[in-house]
């Protein structure tokens, strides 16, 4: 079977491929004598065999429940299996009766190009008046983009590489462009497009910067500071690249806050910072007389005796390696 749309009304009727035999035969008894016509090719029903047959006839089924979605996603397998174009011109029915008209279009062409003389005059006249009908419900979109070789999508379909062929066909109402390139921040725009309208859509993609937002609050007289840089004094608000950075905090008699902070791109941070007094414990005085240390609490007088001359430490017998310098720039 293949779905055919009369001159008047093109969304409403299926006929029977068997009709396309029959005028195929008319055609050939009214052709002179000296110029026989093609023999009309058989039925789809007749010529489709094991999937591509099984799925064609549920597509018809679908069909005519009035499931065109479905239905055309089961002649699209069948057209899959055995590239019999006439099964396009049953997808674009379907696509018809959905109201995807720029898909109607799109599935035209490609039955112009692929037709090897499989579908009839009259079945062109009526693809015809069907192509007129979906010109006047799409619109355009003119789309220009800044640079070169990003991807364009409408409605998550791909549209193409910039920069793109020509105009999109689109259908009418809302339609949503995507424009995406490696470096750049995603463009994302809805644009309204009325049936016969050019829509001019014009992107300038921004390079895509890898850092974030930070807010820092502290107490008024504590010094803020990143990466070891004083960044201020009480509150900062910046932007920080993106990654890790060591945050420290420090105010006069109180405990300095230090933590590792994570920035993300294009996300703010925002961070609160409480400082704690330096703990202090009882006051204590050292002093040495003679061969002892005394040392005073406040309350109390604690004597002990420092012998000033340890016992020797037995010898230690080997070899020193080669002296280094350590991180204060001694030796060892």
């Amino acid at each position: 079977m293949r779905l055919r749309m009369p001159a008047m009304r093109p969304a409403a009727a299926i006929v029977l491929l068997t009709l396309t035999t029959a005028r195929g035969a008319a055609a050939q008894q009214a052709a002179p004598a000296a110029t026989p016509a093609a023999p009309a090719a058989a039925p789809l029903a007749e010529v489709l065999t094991g999937a591509a047959k099984a799925d064609y006839e549920l597509g018809k089924s679908l069909f005519g429940n009035g499931d065109f979605a479905n239905a055309f996603t089961k002649f699209e397998h069948a057209y899959a299996l055995s590239k019999d174009v006439r099964l396009l011109w049953n997808m674009a029915v379907c696509k018809n009766r959905m109201h995807r008209y720029s898909h109607v279009l799109t599935l035209v062409e490609r039955l112009r190009r692929e037709d090897r003389g499989l579908m009839t005059p009259q079945d062109w006249a009526t693809i015809d008046a069907l192509e007129r009908g979906a010109r006047s419900l799409v619109g355009h979109l003119d789309i220009a983009v800044s640079e070169a070789g990003a991807e364009v999508t409408i409605d998550d379909a791909p549209a193409g590489k910039t920069p793109l062929s020509g105009k999109v066909i689109v259908d009418s109402g809302t339609r949503r462009i995507r424009v995406d390139k490696p470096g750049f921040k995603e463009h994302v725009r809805v644009e309204r497009v009325a049936p016969g309208a050019e829509v001019v859509v014009q992107i300038q993609l921004e390079p895509r910067v890898h850092a974030g937002k930070l807010s820092v609050i502290a107490p008024p007289d504590a010094r803020i500071a990143l990466d070891g840089k004083l960044l201020g004094q009480g509150q900062w608000d910046g932007t920080v690249p993106s990654g890790r950075h060591a945050l420290r905090v420090t105010a006069p008699g109180m405990t300095p806050y230090e933590s590792e902070i994570v920035i993300q791109d294009d996300e703010l941070s925002r961070l609160s910072v409480g400082l704690t007094p330096v703990a202090r414990g009882p006051r204590t005085g050292v002093w040495l007389t003679g061969g002892a240390i005394f040392v005073a609490t406040g309350v109390a007088v604690v004597v002990g005796v420092l012998l000033l001359q340890p016992p020797p430490a037995p010898p230690i017998e080997g070899t020193l390696g080669p002296t280094r310098p350590t991180a204060f720039g001694g030796r060892w």
